[in-house]
């Protein structure tokens, strides 16, 4: 699984909405929350989770950011040209953001770490054949998200 700082030009699916992610992945995750779907028109997400500041997404671009559900939240940018996400991020404290870049948006996505857990689970469309772990409710897979990016973020790799 790599972990090693990456430094990639990244763009949604139409090409829009470009952004630079310069920075050490924390963590992988494929979540199957409803907002999830409803966002991705798919199954389930596969997000990356990278410190805020290891994305540079220029200003003067037509992405959309909204929060789908009360605070704390995932405030979701979405690009106006295609409908499909940007970036995500969410302010853990005044000094420390996340971004959940989609993992579709990294072109070379060997440079990314492989999947670590399926969160909201109990959310899925259609059950998962793999030997990930799989996290049901709401605080069991908001706890694994904490444990990962906390792995991540103290990983020497």
């Amino acid at each position: 699984m790599s972990r090693a700082s990456i430094n990639q030009a990244c763009a949604c699916k139409c090409g829009q909405s470009k952004f630079t992610l310069r920075g050490k992945p924390l963590a992988r995750l494929l979540c199957h929350c409803n907002i999830c779907q409803s966002v991705y028109m798919q199954p389930f997400a596969d997000v990356t989770a990278f410190w805020a500041g290891s994305v540079a997404l220029p200003g003067g671009q037509e992405v959309n950011f909204k929060k789908y559900r009360r605070p704390p939240a995932l405030s979701r940018g979405i690009c106006s040209a295609c409908n499909s996400p940007v970036v995500g991020y969410m302010s853990l404290a005044p000094f420390a953001k996340l971004a959940f870049v989609p993992s579709q948006n990294v072109p070379l996505p060997a440079a990314l770490p492989q999947p670590r857990a399926h969160i909201f689970y109990h959310r899925r469309q259609q059950d998962a054949h793999d030997t990930l772990p799989k996290f049901s409710g709401y605080w069991p897979s908001e706890f694994m998200v904490t444990g990962l990016v906390l792995a991540g973020t103290f990983s020497d790799s």
